[in-house]
């Protein structure tokens, strides 16, 4: 899975367009973890609210308002969360995986919001850290956070 997430990398290794488009509905207590639930997929799937928070990490969100049975009411434009500057910044400053003792490259690893934008996490150097795909999932599932500054990442694990 890690060579078709990294398959639309540049040529520098680093992903300069998005990985995928997945469509999933989830309303906006739920993705800010304020509730339990799951998040839909078109094919009426679900998906945990853990996991819709992860796809969330590197993607283009379109924000979609929906009346009360589902009719899409307003539409809004997908927004890129990391740009190419801050891409090559963080593997400037964090080098790789930057979870305790893991060596991935940085060109294998995704860019993690510290704290989720959707809990008011902000899309810059300070609120970013590199994670291989294998710590990206385990930081999600733990909900664990880190404290980032100039220096690097500095994970509290529990």
């Amino acid at each position: 899975m890690t060579v078709f997430r990294r398959g639309v990398a540049g040529t520098q290794g680093q992903p300069t367009t998005p990985k995928a488009q997945v469509m999933v509905t989830i309303g906006l207590q739920e993705l800010r973890g304020a509730l339990g639930g799951a998040g839909h997929t078109v094919h009426e799937g679900a998906i945990p609210v853990h996991q819709v928070r992860q796809l969330a990490c590197e993607a283009d969100i379109i924000p979609a308002v929906l009346g009360e049975k589902g009719q899409i009411l307003d539409l809004g434009r997908a927004k890129r969360l990391v740009t190419p500057g801050q891409r090559r910044a963080l593997a400037h400053r964090d080098g790789g995986c930057t979870f305790p003792g893991c060596h991935v490259p940085a060109t294998w690893s995704d860019a993690h919001h510290v704290v989720h934008w959707a809990q008011g996490g902000r899309s810059d150097l300070s609120n970013y850290a590199l994670l291989c795909p294998r710590h990206h999932t385990w930081v999600h599932q733990h909900d664990t956070t880190a404290d980032v500054d100039a220096t690097g990442v500095r994970w509290r694990l529990r």
